[in-house]
């Protein structure tokens, strides 16, 4: 199981990585780098705190109710994914800097929520599994980000949030499944194993 772990945490934030450098290179460009990196950090700060808070907890709520709301909560971000990559944008839009930056505050906050609670889901299964998965993820994604910054800023957003919301309903679908008590079959733990 570490290792599907293992894999799944490292998809997943790769991925999720992608988009929110994407994200705040086009946010940097509207308000400026202080500020952004200043968002930035404030939501990190928030998703390591909600981790924690997620992770602790899991002691104090039966597993089939967790693997539950874990589920809800993904399936939530999964379809917010679905429906920001299918939804039309005017590039050409000017946004006032106000606008936009309290926008880029609401968008790094979601995804605060969602990185915190996808990696408590992995880690509740294998916590060294999905921390070192992120860990790694996080590692390579920032070593081609600088080394190839521009090429990243052009990859399509879209693409990337239909990949990180198709991440996020497989890791979601496996866990409606167990908190059922439905009998799964074997191949559907290589998906995402079960909390307890």
């Amino acid at each position: 199981m570490e290792l599907v772990v293992f894999i799944t945490a490292l998809k997943f934030f790769f991925i999720e990585g992608g988009e929110q450098f994407v994200v705040g290179i086009q946010t940097a460009k509207k308000i400026g780098l202080n500020p952004t990196i200043k968002i930035t950090l404030a939501g990190i700060s928030f998703a390591i705190a909600l981790f924690f808070l997620l992770f602790y907890s899991h002691t104090l709520i039966p597993s089939r109710w967790l693997e539950l709301a874990l589920a809800i909560t993904l399936y939530f971000f999964a379809a917010r994914m679905f429906k920001e990559a299918f939804e039309d944008t005017d590039e050409e839009k000017e946004v006032e800097v106000i606008a936009f930056k309290y926008g880029y505050i609401t968008v790094v906050s979601l995804e605060s929520v969602e990185n915190a609670t996808a990696l408590a889901a992995l880690a509740f299964i294998d916590i060294s599994g999905a921390l070192a998965g992120a860990a790694i993820s996080i590692a390579v994604f920032v070593v081609i980000a600088l080394r190839s910054g521009r090429f990243i800023a052009k990859m399509p957003l879209d693409k990337l949030k239909l990949i990180s919301g198709a991440l996020l309903a497989t890791t979601a679908t496996p866990l409606v499944i167990y908190s059922s008590g439905i009998i799964a079959p074997g191949w559907l733990y290589w998906i995402t194993p079960p909390l307890k």
